[in-house]
């Protein structure tokens, strides 16, 4: 039976973009990924049924947990856009070669800064700090092939290659 079990994140680094340095000590809280959905019912409808609106999605906050209070976490945030890139590694394990193998992901991300929680200020520990950012623009590449991507203000949404909302955007006049 071919596939792969996925095992764990084995290794991460977080890149302010443009950057080739990374930056960020902590963990990372990646968004939901929640599609808004509107209820209908009448005529024709046994009852209601909720259905997701493709391409759009709610609120989406990515946060980073960092181990104390440091002037990364206020680089966050601000009225001004700021781009991210995490970069991961996946270790799996190949049952056709019976062997662990290692994946690599990409998230891309541009948002704007919601804010810092400073944490708790206690001796011999973390402050647990946390900067918040709401997520505008996000892209993931899994073994650098493209599998979702949003832009909410570019109407653009597309998961695993397709386009949910081309037509829409031709019928915008933006395509």
């Amino acid at each position: 039976m071919a596939g792969n079990i996925p095992v764990k994140l084995e290794g991460m680094a977080l890149f302010l973009e443009g950057s080739n340095t990374d930056f960020a000590t902590g963990d990372i809280t990646l968004p939901s990924l929640t599609p808004m959905s509107d209820t209908i019912s009448g005529a024709g409808i046994l009852g209601e049924v909720d259905l997701p609106s493709p391409g759009h999605y709610g609120s989406m906050e990515l946060g980073i947990a960092w181990r104390t209070i440091n002037r990364d976490a206020f680089n966050l945030v601000g009225s001004k856009m700021k781009g991210l890139e995490i970069r991961g590694a996946f270790k799996e394990f190949d049952k056709s070669k019976t062997e662990f193998v290692t994946r690599s992901i990409k998230i891309v991300v541009r948002g704007v800064g919601k804010g810092v929680d400073l944490g708790t200020l206690s001796v011999n520990a973390a402050t647990d700090t946390t900067t918040t950012i709401e997520v505008i623009y996000m892209k993931i590449f899994i073994d650098g092939q493209a599998v979702f991507e949003i832009d909410k203000f570019n109407f653009v949404s597309r998961v695993n290659g397709q386009d949910d909302q081309a037509d829409v955007r031709k019928a915008l006049g933006l395509a």
